[in-house]
């Protein structure tokens, strides 16, 4: 029997405050360069995955970026006409470039940020203006090197999938049943599953056009039980880790092979 290695995939990997011995060890990098505790998170995101193929820095954390680059914005209440203030976000795009060439960066998608109106009177038209300001902003970090976007969502909102998926932004659902994989599949050809729910693959496939299976922190049992379904090249382990969970990254770039 072989060994067939199958590409490794993250969604995002969400990173505490640093601890005051973690900044010092940080701080030389980023002389004259500057940065805040967010900037430390994101960088330790990165980190957690060296090795991973496909990175993915940020995750919910990334949140509290999100909202000072949004204009009219006050915390969580929307005040004013929303729009885009990218400067914060942009020097955490062009300092992990240097790091990382291409790499990608989990965001929270519009629905998780919660925020109140105080300013429009109607949800639809709030929502429009926040997604409008998404794009503008997932396109600015695109142009300073970003190679693409996850969002991550609870339950997906068709809304966001409409106005957010694409090409290079995808959805991560951190609720998957079947009717929010469903919704997903009406909108991109990535599939993040648990190989739990490996059964409910055979209809998927039969309805949506799944392009890529990312199976999240799989066995090579369970990426074995997924070349019933697609070829080995169509698949990838998947990781999304909370805090607290960084021995996960490790075990899920040991066991990203399929023996044959």
């Amino acid at each position: 029997m072989k060994k067939i290695p199958v590409r490794t995939r993250a969604f995002g990997a969400e990173a505490g405050a640093p601890e005051a011995c973690d900044l010092a060890r940080m701080l030389p990098a980023r002389r004259g360069i500057g940065g805040d505790i967010l900037s430390f998170q994101l960088e330790r995101s990165l980190a957690l995955q060296e090795g991973i193929d496909l990175p993915c820095a940020g995750g919910l954390f990334y949140g509290e970026r999100l909202l000072e680059c949004l204009a009219g914005v006050e915390g969580r209440r929307v005040t004013g006409e929303v729009g885009v203030e990218p400067s914060a976000v942009l020097e955490d795009v062009r300092f992990l470039v240097r790091r990382q060439k291409g790499v990608r960066f989990a965001l929270p998608a519009p629905s998780l940020l919660k925020l109140e109106d105080a300013c429009y009177g109607d949800p639809d038209e709030m929502e429009e203006d926040v997604m409008r300001a998404f794009r503008l902003l997932i396109r600015e970090m695109r142009d300073a090197g970003a190679g693409g976007h996850v969002l991550i969502a609870g339950r997906v909102v068709d809304t966001e999938l409409e106005g957010l998926a694409g090409k290079k932004v995808v959805f991560f659902p951190t609720v998957r049943d079947v009717r929010c994989l469903e919704a997903l599949l009406e909108h991109q050809g990535l599939l993040p599953l648990d190989p739990g729910a490996l059964s409910r693959l055979e209809a998927l496939a039969e309805r949506y056009e799944v392009r890529e299976l990312s199976l999240l922190h799989p066995t090579p049992e369970d990426l074995a039980a997924a070349v019933a379904y697609f070829d080995p090249e169509e698949i990838t382990a998947g990781g999304y880790t909370a805090e607290g969970e960084e021995d996960r990254w490790a075990l899920l770039r040991a066991g990203a092979y399929i023996l044959r």
